[in-house]
């Protein structure tokens, strides 16, 4: 037993090595550097930066500050965009995933079919999307104007309606992921209950409701938290949409933690945002366990 579990240990070595290198070890060095005043004079040798303490954390936290104020906007930016992104795309997932599950000719095909959207590159997606939402020559504008929508054309990649077009655009890329999950969930449930169900006299709704949800919470559970995370530091829509300051409208914690280290070569204050990002979604993530009881181990 014991020669069967060192040779389990071997195995995993590898990635135990590589997430030391790839995730631990980052995430102390950028804490270290979080209570220095790290710039581009002394990024060389960073432990000559000056120590600073908590300043740069008083600066990303404190609402009264410039900084401050335009980091708990982009949480609030952050906020909408998550909850309408992932609450749209897991209805829109949920039908799709309940159509695909119904026997019909190219079932298959269709399946295969859907994930486009989701395993094209993001600057490809956004890119599209970007060229969509012109206000000159965008086909969005000119489909709402031929409809009767809209009266005159709609700027949507600048100004406030820049972050209705990153949700848009984010339903679309990434609702194929959740159909394809909730669609496996949905295979995994007897047909047996169905018939059941109906022999009882239970119409679609009600077997919806007390049949499918009930089987499909620990796929919907672990499905909403994983998106939860993946929305609370998106950045890839906001820089290929708006470029590198997408402005208070669209400004999320990524883009205003990337533009003021990378950009600006703030380096200290960059990584005390970060910092407080990651406590901000350990926070949500433990709220949500608590609240839902996710079996993260089966």
């Amino acid at each position: 037993m014991k020669k069967y579990r060192s040779l389990a240990y071997l195995f995993i070595l590898p990635a135990v090595v590589a997430m030391i290198f790839v995730h631990i070890v980052p995430m102390a060095w950028g804490i270290m550097i979080s209570f220095r005043d790290l710039n581009v004079f002394n990024i060389r040798d960073w432990t000559t930066a000056p120590f600073v303490g908590l300043d740069n954390y008083k600066k990303g936290f404190n609402p009264v500050t410039t900084i401050g104020q335009r980091f708990w906007q982009s949480v609030y930016n952050n906020l909408v965009f998550g909850f309408f992104t992932i609450s749209i795309g897991f209805v829109i997932a949920m039908g799709v995933a309940l159509l695909l599950n119904q026997p019909f000719y190219g079932r298959t095909f269709v399946r295969g079919l859907i994930l486009i959207p989701y395993i094209t590159p993001d600057v490809v997606v956004y890119n599209f999307w970007r060229f969509i939402f012109q206000a000159r020559i965008g086909i969005f504008n000119e489909m709402l104007l031929k409809l009767g929508i809209i009266q005159e054309r709609v700027i949507w990649l600048v100004g406030s309606n820049t972050i209705w077009t990153a949700i848009i655009a984010a339903i679309w890329k990434g609702w194929p992921f959740g159909a394809l999950i909730l669609l496996a969930g949905l295979q995994t449930i007897p047909t047996e209950l169905y018939e059941a169900a109906k022999i009882d006299g239970a119409n679609w709704w009600q077997r919806f409701r007390y049949v499918t949800i009930p089987f499909l919470q620990p796929v919907i559970k672990t499905l909403m938290i994983m998106n939860i995370l993946w929305n609370f530091h998106a950045y890839n829509q906001f820089r290929v949409l708006f470029g590198d300051d997408p402005g208070r409208y669209a400004e999320v914690p990524s883009t205003l933690i990337m533009r003021e280290a990378f950009n600006f070569f703030r380096y200290g204050l960059g990584s005390a945002l970060s910092v407080i990002l990651m406590l901000i979604m350990l926070a949500i993530t433990l709220i949500y366990l608590s609240l839902f009881k996710v079996r993260v181990v089966e």
